[in-house]
């Protein structure tokens, strides 16, 4: 009635899928997933100071559309926003959180906006705001872990994307 699932909606579910491997999971294993597919989350890669256009949504941005209220806000960024979200990928052995610093030619030119290991691909990833000069992929950045800069490198996101099988 409330659109909640209880208990044995939730079992009939995980029986029904366990055919096709479905098992439970939590908000880590979500989370994990969703950087994988870099996929921005609000309050992280998108929020009232990080624009759809520095997150890399510009496909979904039409300034010339009439009545769009985010034109006059976006109209600044619209040759192309100062920062931009990218992909990075640690060579050092760490985990890059939330708030890291990003250096590159000895300073700091952004700031990471999510990270973890990413058990598909055996690696440390992390999502980053950086300035739009050094979000190419390939460029050698440093991200400062917990007081220790670690090697790493921009990468093109997603950083995983499913084969296309046809059906789940």
């Amino acid at each position: 009635e409330d659109g909640a699932f209880d208990a044995d909606q939730c079992r009939a579910v995980l029986e029904a899928g366990r055919p096709r491997g479905v098992v439970p999971c939590g908000l880590g294993a979500r989370d994990t997933l969703r950087l994988e597919a870099a996929l921005p989350l609000y309050g992280h890669e998108l929020s009232e100071t990080i624009s759809p256009l520095e997150a890399g949504l510009s496909r979904f941005v039409r300034l010339q559309k009439p009545g769009f209220i985010g034109k006059e806000a976006l109209a600044g960024q619209a040759a192309g926003p100062a920062r931009m979200r990218c992909g990075i990928m640690l060579d050092d052995r760490g985990i890059a959180r939330e708030g890291a610093q990003v250096l590159a030619e000895g300073r700091v030119v952004g700031e990471v906006t999510s990270g973890t290991m990413s058990p598909t691909l055996n690696r440390a990833v992390a999502l980053a705001l950086v300035e739009a000069d050094f979000a190419a992929p390939g460029r050698a950045v440093t991200v400062v872990v917990r007081g220790k800069p670690l090697a790493a490198h921009t990468v093109p996101l997603p950083f995983y994307k499913r084969p296309r099988t046809g059906a789940l």
